[in-house]
């Protein structure tokens, strides 16, 4: 009888551990508020016109809206490029902007003293999934970045305080069937955060072109626990080895992967073809050492990982 009354005890406390882990807020973006703009934000998330800067929030499109076409409930996110001499890329993020021409200028931060700007957070994923669709315009790409931090944050900027960064690039054509896109938490500190901060685009940054738009759906943090399986780690291995670079992606059928390698400033440095279910060698010609971001994608799968070239 110890035994079980022990084992019931036990099962409790690992579910109630299991609630208590944190997940991202309005994950489905099926809660939408009047914040004051043309088109109603998302509960939780903030784009370009309603930044910290009531001059530019009036001069700024709108770069999202409230789609129907879901991967689960009732809505997605749908973000779009739209400009003519000056691109505004669809974002959104769940802290604040900071708007200001050159555009190069600006930024997205977590402000630390108000609690419609940030998210408190203290655990430590393993990694984030989304549930995406995009049709980038050639040579443009959306993209993913959840940053765990302490602290006062801003991106771009100084990066000192990041805890742990899960980033990756859409693909570079469409997708357009529901796509899981696991993205791997990579950790510099051993500290708890304080917040997370996620921005999601539907082009790349201050080089994005008219016309690329992406849906989100169904973001959720991944835990120990729950992340038996996940993609990412056990099927996409990326090994640097002197001036080149091999990847495996463990498919059980033979199939095309764009390959991207990204620095991280986000410039895509090299590209090129490779094939699942075997071993792929790449040059890595003269890059210079440094971080890079590898991401291979196709029209269904997409994965990522961060690799040291020295």
């Amino acid at each position: 009888m110890k035994t079980i009354i022990t084992s019931i005890f036990t099962l409790l406390i690992l579910i109630s551990s299991l609630k208590a882990q944190q997940q991202i807020q309005n994950p489905g973006f099926e809660e939408w508020e009047d914040a004051g703009t043309v088109e109603d934000e998302p509960v939780n998330w903030s784009s370009i016109k309603t930044s910290d800067d009531v001059f530019y929030n009036n001069l700024a499109p709108v770069v999202w809206g409230k789609s129907d076409d879901s991967h689960s409930g009732n809505y997605s996110l749908s973000l779009f490029n739209v400009g003519s001499l000056v691109i505004a890329t669809g974002t959104v993020s769940n802290g604040r902007y900071h708007t200001q021409l050159p555009a190069d200028s600006s930024y997205v931060y977590t402000d630390i003293n108000d609690e419609q700007w940030h998210s408190s957070f203290t655990d430590r994923p393993d990694s984030v999934v989304v549930w995406f669709k995009c049709d980038p315009t050639v040579g443009d790409f959306g993209t993913v970045k959840f940053v765990l931090h302490t602290g006062y944050l801003q991106i771009p900027g100084d990066e000192s305080n990041y805890v742990a960064e899960a980033y990756s690039d859409l693909p570079t054509t469409a997708v357009t069937e529901w796509t899981r896109l696991s993205i791997p938490f990579e950790y510099y500190s051993s500290d708890n955060p304080d917040y997370y901060l996620a921005i999601l685009t539907s082009g790349n940054g201050t080089d994005a072109m008219i016309g690329s738009t992406a849906l989100f759906d169904d973001l959720e943090f991944i835990y120990n626990e729950n992340a038996i399986g996940e993609l990412p780690e056990n099927n996409f291995k990326v090994f640097v080895n002197y001036r080149e670079i091999n990847i495996l992606i463990n498919d059980n059928i033979q199939q095309p992967y764009e390959l991207r390698v990204t620095d991280v400033n986000g410039r895509i440095v090299l590209k090129s073809q490779i094939t699942s279910g075997i071993n792929n060698t790449i040059s890595l010609g003269n890059l210079p050492m440094g971080l890079y971001i590898v991401t291979a994608s196709n029209s269904r799968k997409a994965f990522t990982k961060k690799v040291i070239i020295n």
